[in-house]
């Protein structure tokens, strides 16, 4: 995507007077990768780093921590999920100024103060002795971890490229997939041969390596580099003049005011937290799996189920991005019956054998790797691009809702019954219900297929 008009050089070049010598042909321009290391795949590479690790650990591995640290604290797993609910709380209400400051502070400062928080909260995490410590653990891990999941990877990928930037965004956040996978196992490793606290410690020290990372290879804009967005001239040649290309992008797109009072806005925002509220799953599979007869016999069984489950979301997020322009709808129906039928193998055929723990939890995962990948999909499809930056965040604030609410519903009933089938069963059947607001956000669209 490019960036908009206050974001890249001005294009506006006065025609060359008669005789004047020609600039040399063979002068590749300044974003042309062929001359030396484009700055912008270091930008990439820092927010891998930033999305893997901090942001993996914090979000994706939390699950691994809850049925320890309810043994230490004398609760259940139930009451420490609502961890996750705290950690999207501050999402929701953090999320409107979020944008603002990436707007008006160096990103590198962003982000490597998001690593930082990560960091250190990890640090405090390993000395709690109180509930409430843990989740003001929560709470503090929220500011950083919804930074770099919903806002920084997005903004910052699409000032720097405008060529295949939505092929780098998908990248980046695949590796949250990756991290959850090699960090979950681990994390369960070390917390059956160490302990929870020096897991923490641990995580703290792998964590602190992204901060000079991100400082050192991140920056707000290509012009701080003397450099244009990769692919700019492109672009322009392809899409022809920038005027014309902004006037299209412009009658294909609604106002937010206009966006607003759609029903597929409605209906997007009730998908949003519908499959954000079913994202609970895999938060709860290690200590379900722990409560198992086989996760008995097997201690690193649970660890391991989540770290199949991320695996598989990896998998669906390369794949969901590659086609998701393609087959928008019957992508998104495949990918959640899929998930809806991994979480009912987890909890009605996951007692009898390992086995049927990781094809459920391989299954699940296909889902969950769906909705950072054709949320914004939808809404592009819906209301264009031209002010899609300010519709999406009122999305993405749905989606904070639905994990902010989906940890204290699902924890307490864990709590009061301890009967993970009911947990399970309802979100099968939540899952069902996401299946059919797609299909009425298919007649909402300009989309006549189901494809």
């Amino acid at each position: 995507m490019p960036t908009t008009s206050s974001q890249q050089p001005n294009d506006s070049r006065p025609a060359r007077a008669a005789g004047a010598t020609p600039p040399a042909a063979s002068a590749p321009p300044a974003s042309d990768p062929t001359r030396h290391v484009f700055f912008g795949y270091l930008v990439v590479f820092a927010l891998i780093c930033a999305i893997g690790m901090p942001m993996a650990i914090g979000l994706d591995g939390a699950g691994i921590f809850y049925t320890p640290i309810a043994k230490t604290l004398h609760t259940s797993s139930g009451v420490t999920s609502y961890y996750t609910s705290f950690l999207w709380g501050v999402g929701l209400v953090a999320l409107p100024f979020m944008g603002k400051l990436l707007d008006h502070v160096d990103s590198r400062i962003v982000v490597a103060g998001s690593c930082l928080i990560i960091t250190l909260d990890f640090l405090w995490l390993s000395f709690v002795t109180e509930l409430w410590q843990f989740f003001l653990g929560a709470v503090v891990m929220g500011l950083g971890v919804v930074m770099l999941n919903l806002m920084a990877p997005s903004t910052i990928v699409n000032r720097w490229f405008a060529e295949r930037a939505g092929f780098f965004v998908g990248l980046i956040m695949a590796f949250a997939g990756v991290g959850g996978f090699v960090f979950s196992t681990l994390g369960g490793w070390l917390i059956l041969k160490v302990g929870w606290q020096a897991t923490y410690r641990i995580f703290a020290a792998i964590c602190a390596v992204t901060v000079p990372i991100s400082w050192f290879c991140i920056r707000s804009y290509p012009k701080d580099k003397g450099l244009e967005p990769y692919g700019l001239a492109k672009f322009e040649a392809d899409s022809g003049k920038g005027e014309a290309d902004a006037l299209k992008a412009e009658e294909g797109g609604l106002t937010p005011k206009e966006a607003y009072r759609t029903l597929a806005f409605l209906l997007i925002m009730g998908l949003a937290f519908l499959m954000n509220f079913c994202m609970y799953t895999y938060y709860i599979i290690p200590s379900y799996v722990d409560s198992l007869h086989v996760g008995e016999v097997w201690p690193m069984l649970g660890a391991m189920a989540a770290s199949t489950a991320m695996a598989a979301q990896v998998a669906s997020k390369l794949g969901m991005g590659a086609l998701s322009s393609k087959i928008p709808y019957l992508g998104t129906i495949c990918c959640v019956a899929i998930g809806a039928t991994g979480v009912l193998i987890l909890c009605y055929l996951g007692p009898a054998a390992s086995a049927f723990v990781f094809i459920g939890a391989a299954l699940y995962g296909i889902f969950h790797g769906t909705t950072n990948v054709m949320l914004p999909e939808f809404s592009e499809f819906a209301f264009g691009r031209a002010h899609y930056a300010h519709i999406y965040a009122r999305i993405s604030m749905a989606a904070c809702a639905g994990n902010l609410v989906t940890g204290f519903v699902w924890g307490t009933v864990i709590h009061l019954t301890g009967d993970y089938r009911i947990v399970f069963t309802g979100i099968a059947i939540l899952m069902g219900v996401a299946i059919v607001v797609v299909l009425l956000i298919k007649t909402r669209t300009k989309r006549t297929s189901l494809t």
